[in-house]
């Protein structure tokens, strides 16, 4: 018995200096059977550690040796090899991708041929005293396999570890043997490579399975890092306290990192500048509230990276993140474990990059020696990462952590804020391009079954600005009265906005907050009002100036087209209004024209006649056979810009019943179009109805689509949908798609954006204006089709627009995004005259997207802009009085430094791409 040999059979090798792929149960049965042969009663009479030998080496079994077989896939061995075995008085027994039953086969096969009461004394052994010896031997297989990879002479005291754990067995004091051997392969690793290799454990938190146990690490107080949402982590501290608890300790004492930031996983990547940062803001302020500390490294389950995120996370605190996609979407290529990734306006924050392998999977642990030479080679520090998902861990990785109880032999488990501090940047990228980054959000939404996965996009954007809307309204009340502000709408706004995010209807309360804003805002306004006139105010929340589309109720008489109203026409008892409003400013008209009026002069232009229609600026023409658009020019050149039809993918065609002029001006031109989409097979798909709108003094063509389907769309959505197909003239266009304000050249198949698509050709562009919707997708190289109507989503009519020659699109994006709030009065104009502006920002390349009182009631107003021509420079913030100090802060409300004044001016400068918060302060 002193020759006996433990040995694997199996004519492959673990991988070294490259990986092996292999099946799952092939790898599994590999690694139980190897492991199995280091059990405390096999290695009895052994006089070497177990190896991996090829079946053609021992076609005649050796006398005394223990054979593990694996069963998958099937050796080549003669067929009466077994009886060989008993002849000899060998063991054999088979090793199968399940480890309980490859253990079960060996302690019967001892115990069919070895009597030894010692030997069944150990086969009795329970897990726990079995569990370090599999620790070592799987340490001894990685080690041995890494000596090779890194092509380096094998150091390991073979003889010597083996003794050890002879001694283990048979001994006493197992602790202490043990711990011997362990320290013999954490030497021969420390000559092999003197430093530390960093371990990641990395679990994803399920909102569905918070009841599943966290990562093995976590119980044996080794680093460990989880990814969660705040909200996900504020449901564990209510529905399971003890154990948030417990959780609590151990991030306080460093022992766990919670990856986390955003308050709800959601597809923020495609929501509104201001919809990001609340989630980021609320995440970080409830996490604090939570846990006693800040978030320290960002992380995120469900993707949401985009080039402006650095931005944002320094924005609130945060200069870590993890720059992962736990599904297939598609992140920047960078090759270090460790990245400075900088926003446009160069801010950066330290990304980890490096993909984690799957703790459930073989594959991992039996080319884990293979990945430890690359990382070593390759990494300016070794990093190797594993991921938890709903699946249970691999067994190999329970011995893994057994093996770590003795010592970092293959590397020390970390959280991730301590690896961040040991491990430095390995690579300085550039600024990432939107196409760097997709994920399929369309897909996931119509496999979740959602009703709204298209439409629940532009719902969310204009409910959101219609909130954005109403607390700019209140920053002008603060702004005129100051500390005699009597709203009292300081504690709803944030409930509300709370609410809005979280998905809720708040459409009641939006209406009673307008209602009570716009009351005291038109009374402030109209206080000094000089005539008795029953009239409209019309407030602009934009930073710049608009020309407002209205169809209002109750109207009578002719208006005279002066003023801010630059084109009026009476249908009915309805006005059809275009008001220009300056930007952050006021516009107010009467209600009724002069007494005797018969109605609206006409206008210089017939906006509507035949299949066209036409404005100052454009002419389009309606299609009569198919109801689509057939041409979009511009008055100057006549050359068509744009055609569209709409489609059903994989293949439809567009008939029209009827198309006709429902109004002819002199405010507005407007045909519908009704008809039919029919399949190759003539059948009738869906109907459509139409509206082309050309309103006098716009430069927008707005487009209604209304589709009822007799046959949804089903299975994949980028295959199957209904949708608005635009067809450019010239394929040369460069395509710009809008990400956050910013224009991005895109050359991706599918340009996800909810703000705008920009055909640019020379100096004239035509910009697509989806309203939201964010899904698009290019056929060939000049169709682009905006997805309507997925499989699963209710909505049915969608809104759209053209842009003619925007030099800002991302303007004219936000403003048909944002309502327009109509206050009716009793009498006006304001004193001060029928228009004015309240505040003023000179610099068109900044983007306001917020403007609201200060939250802690003082006489001082906040403004959240983004640069967005990439240029910057000087900028200037005019108030309606004069302020007493500016000052810069970040999002959290955190002092940066002060601003200069001048008289009703706050200046400043923005640099490019940058997010301005601006803070004024009156007294």
């Amino acid at each position: 018995m002193s020759q006996r040999e433990l040995l694997l059979l199996s004519p492959y090798r673990m991988p070294a200096q490259n990986s092996l792929a292999l099946g799952d149960d092939d790898v599994a049965s590999f690694l139980n059977g190897y492991t199995a042969l280091w059990h405390p009663a096999a290695r009895g009479g052994a006089a070497a550690p177990p190896r991996i030998a090829s079946p053609y080496d021992f076609e005649q079994p050796g006398a005394g040796h223990i054979y593990a077989l694996p069963e998958s896939p099937p050796l080549i061995l003669p067929d009466d090899w077994m009886e060989r075995v008993k002849e000899v008085g060998a063991i054999a027994f088979h090793a199968g991708p399940d480890r309980e039953t490859t253990f079960a086969n060996l302690k019967a096969a001892l115990r069919e041929k070895n009597p030894d009461p010692r030997c069944l004394e150990l086969l009795d052994l329970p897990r726990e005293r079995v569990a370090p010896f599999l620790g070592l031997g799987f340490g001894y297989v990685i080690l041995d396999t890494l000596f090779e990879a890194m092509e380096h002479e094998n150091l390991i005291a073979h003889v010597e570890l083996w003794n050890e754990v002879q001694a283990a067995a048979t001994g006493d004091d197992a602790a202490t043997h043990l711990q011997a051997a362990a320290d013999l392969l954490t030497q021969a690793r420390d000559v092999l490579y003197p430093v530390a290799i960093h371990l990641l454990d990395i679990a994803l938190l399920d909102d569905k399975n918070l009841d599943r146990p966290f990562p093995a690490t976590y119980e044996h107080k080794l680093g460990v890092n989880l990814i969660a949402s705040v909200a996900l982590l504020e449901k564990l501290s209510r529905e399971q306290p003890e154990r948030f608890v417990a959780l609590k300790e151990r991030v306080q004492a460093d022992q766990v990192e919670l990856c986390s930031g955003a308050y709800l996983e959601r597809a923020d990547a495609l929501l509104p500048l201001e919809s990001q940062l609340w989630n980021l803001l609320k995440g970080t302020r409830v996490f604090k509230e939570l846990f006693g500390q800040d978030v320290r490294v960002h992380g995120r389950k469900r993707f949401a990276a985009h080039p402006q995120l650095p931005l944002l996370l320094n924005n609130v605190g945060i200069n870590r993140t993890l720059l992962l996609a736990f599904d297939a979407s598609v992140l920047p290529n960078w090759r270090s474990t460790v990245t400075n990734w900088p926003a446009p306006d160069g801010k950066q924050v330290e990304a980890f990059t490096r993909t984690p392998y799957e703790a459930h999977s073989p594959q991992t642990f039996f080319n884990l020696a293979h990945y430890l030479q690359r990382t070593i080679r390759q990494d300016q520090a070794a990093t190797l990462a594993l991921l938890h998902t709903d699946k249970p861990a691999s067994p190999f990785y329970e011995d893994w952590l057994e093996l770590s109880k003795f010592g970092p032999v293959l590397g020390q488990w970390v959280p991730f804020s301590r690896y961040f501090n040991e491990a430095m940047a390995g690579e300085y990228a550039s600024a990432a391009n939107a196409d760097d980054f997709h994920s399929d959000y369309l897909e996931e939404g119509t496999d979740a079954g959602l009703t709204h996965p298209v439409s629940g996009f532009a719902h969310h954007l204009r409910t959101r600005r219609r909130f954005d809307t109403l607390h700019t309204l209140a920053a002008f009340y603060r702004g005129l009265a100051g500390a005699n502000d009597t709203l009292g709408l300081d504690g709803r706004f944030p409930e509300l906005e709370d609410r809005l995010e979280a998905g809720d209807d708040v459409t009641i309360s939006l209406d009673e907050v307008q209602t009570q804003v716009g009351a005291a805002l038109s009374q402030r306004l109209l206080s000094r009002a000089t005539s008795d006139r029953p009239g409209f105010l019309v407030f602009n929340p934009c930073g710049f100036t608009r020309r407002l589309a209205l169809e209002i109720d109750g109207m009578s008489g002719a208006l005279a087209v002066e003023g801010p109203v630059k084109a009026y026409q009476l249908d009915g008892a309805q006005g059809k209004l275009v008001v220009e409003v300056p930007a952050l400013g006021f516009a107010w008209f009467p209600r009724h024209g002069p007494a005797g009026s018969k109605g609206p002069p006409p206008g210089k232009i017939k906006l509507a006649d035949g299949n066209a229609i036409r404005n100052e600026f454009f002419e389009a023409d309606v299609d009569p056979l198919t109801g689509g658009l057939r041409g979009l020019r511009d008055h100057k050149t006549r050359i068509n810009r744009i055609g569209q039809q709409l489609v059903w993918n994989p293949g439809s065609s567009m008939r029209a019943s009827e198309v006709k002029v429902t109004s002819a001006g002199p405010a507005l031109g407007e045909i519908v179009s009704t008809g039919t989409l029919v399949d190759e097979h003539r059948q009738v798909v869906a109907t459509f109805r139409q509206r082309f709108r050309a309103w006098a003094g716009r430069p927008v063509l707005d487009l209604r689509v209304e589709i009822v389907p007799e046959t949804m769309p089903t299975g994949y959505p980028w295959h199957s949908y209904f949708g608005a197909r635009f067809a450019p003239r010239d394929e040369r266009a460069t395509l710009l798609r809008g990400v956050n304000g910013t224009g991005y050249v895109s050359n991706h198949t599918r340009p996800e954006s909810p703000d705008y698509l920009e055909l640019r050709i020379g100096r004239s562009n035509t910009t697509l204006l989806p309203g939201g919707l964010p899904f698009h997708q290019k056929h060939g190289s000049r169709f682009i089709d905006i997805i309507l109507l997925p499989q699963g989503e209710q909505a049915r009519a969608f809104d759209l627009a053209i842009g003619i020659d925007r030099d800002h699109p991302t303007q004219t994006a936000l403003g048909l995004a944002t309502p327009v709030p109509v206050i009716p009065t009793t009498n006006g104009p304001p004193h001060i005259g029928a228009a004015g502006w309240l505040f003023h920002l000179d610099a068109t390349n900044l983007l306001l997207t917020s403007f609201r009182p200060a939250p802690d009631k003082a006489d001082a107003l906040l403004a959240r802009m983004i640069e967005t021509s990439t240029h910057g420079g000087a900028a200037e913030f005019r108030c309606v009085r004069n302020p007493t100090r500016g000052s810069f802060l970040d999002a959290r409300g955190t002092l940066l430094q002060e601003t200069g004044l001048s008289g009703d001016a706050v200046l400043f400068e923005a640099s490019p791409c940058d997010l301005v918060q601006l803070r004024i302060d009156f007294s």
